[in-house]
């Protein structure tokens, strides 16, 4: 009996182990200003006004379908009574979903959606990371042009 309880509880403790965890900024620019565009963490990261929460945290409570899905990283851009909110935050994605879109987006009233984005690496809803992602691209075009 023993045996068959170990087996089990094993493979849980390797896939828990080597799972795919996402950390992602969180904020809203609406309870902190810092948080629009353009996210400058670096200069704020110390003094504790950004943090990095990591989404499988509380994947249980807030999305029951653990088996089919997975976590990332959004980044939302919302005019709420006319002014425009940006929040930072997890949301959970089908795993055969691999575009860069957000899979369902709510508005309230007087809320209207213009744009939310999301990416599955740590911190990639920050705005820096923006940077990055277009130097990648752009290096083997300079390699061509330079060669």
């Amino acid at each position: 009996m023993a045996m068959s309880l170990f087996v089990p509880v094993l493979l849980l403790a390797a896939y828990v182990q080597y799972g795919e965890s996402v950390r992602c900024w969180t904020c809203s620019s609406d309870l902190n200003p810092l948080c629009q565009d353009p996210f400058l963490v670096g200069n704020t990261m110390d003094s504790g006004l950004f943090r990095l929460e990591n989404c499988d945290a509380t994947t249980g409570a807030t999305y029951p379908y653990l088996t089919s899905s997975k976590s990332a990283c959004k980044k939302q851009k919302k005019y709420i009574n006319g002014l425009l909110v940006v929040s930072r935050g997890c949301t959970w994605k089908r795993q055969d979903d691999f575009t860069n879109t957000c899979p369902s987006t709510s508005n309230g009233p007087n809320e209207v959606t213009y744009s939310c984005e999301t990416c599955e690496y740590d911190g990639c809803n920050g705005a820096a990371t923006v940077g990055k992602t277009i130097a990648l691209l752009l290096a083997p075009l300079g390699l061509l042009l330079f060669k």
